[in-house]
């Protein structure tokens, strides 16, 4: 049932003949050009959503982990936008791939941080 809905605006949008402003006029805006666009968002907005759970989490709970992983969640809704400013303006320019090579590695060492605990220096009795 959804798939049928999607196919109804993708070929509304097709019929349309939708040209993006930014590209080559003759390209056409095709029906996976629009499901992936569609993922995107989705994962965009999935991103937000939780980067927002893991903020209210920590302001609740107080574990410093939650810090690094809410930066992880909002690192990578700033390269998902970077990544879409990229395919909309037309830059060649390597210094966008150097700014988005940096957010990954942002997101790991964030992600690392966060799944990392630290360990009490507290002798046992035996």
């Amino acid at each position: 049932m959804f798939e049928s809905y999607l196919l109804a605006i993708s070929n509304i949008f097709l019929q349309l003949d939708y040209l993006n402003p930014f590209d080559d006029p003759g390209d056409i805006v095709t029906q996976d050009d629009l499901i992936a666009g569609s993922v995107t968002i989705a994962i965009a907005g999935l991103s937000i959503v939780l980067t927002i759970m893991a903020v209210s989490a920590y302001k609740r709970t107080g574990v410093s982990q939650l810090k690094y992983i809410a930066l992880a969640f909002s690192l990578f809704t700033i390269y998902l936008a970077t990544e879409a400013l990229q395919e909309l303006l037309p830059f060649d320019d390597d210094s966008f791939d150097l700014f988005l090579s940096l957010i990954m590695l942002g997101i790991l060492i964030s992600f690392f941080f966060g799944i990392m605990r630290k360990k009490k220096n507290h002798l046992e009795k035996p």
